[in-house]
């Protein structure tokens, strides 16, 4: 009885090991608060990392679904990179959010830095 708790506690620890979610994985939604003339942009983010790197989705109200191009995690932070229409042109945006709890407090602006400016909002986990 003794082996077979042991067996099962390191078949658990083992899979918890291989399967080690970041923090960040999950749904996050977050209304941003745009410069004039651009009104508020309701987002909702899915993150996916492992082994330090992200992926996921983005949909964009008015826009529908993009992918994440590119990202990294770590500790509490995060980068990634999407491709989303500006001055109706597909531009790419740079996006970097630090957790705390079940926010995420995130920054973004153009990869272009000629481009707009930064834009900081909050990220609430998804219900």
């Amino acid at each position: 009885m003794v082996k077979r708790l042991f067996l099962l506690v390191a078949v658990l620890g083992f899979a918890s090991c291989i399967r080690a979610d970041s923090t960040f994985d999950g749904k996050w939604t977050a209304t941003v608060v745009r410069p004039a003339p651009a009104g508020n942009q309701t987002l909702v983010i899915t993150l996916n990392t492992m082994q330090g790197k992200v992926s996921g989705t983005m949909t964009i109200q008015d826009v529908g679904d993009v992918p994440i191009d590119w990202g990294m995690v770590t500790g509490d932070l995060i980068t990634f990179k999407v491709k989303m229409p500006f001055n109706n042109m597909p531009t790419t945006f740079v996006y970097l959010g630090k957790i705390d709890g079940d926010k995420i407090s995130f920054g973004r602006r153009p990869e272009d830095l000629t481009l707009g400016r930064l834009v900081e909002f909050t990220a609430m986990r998804g219900q």
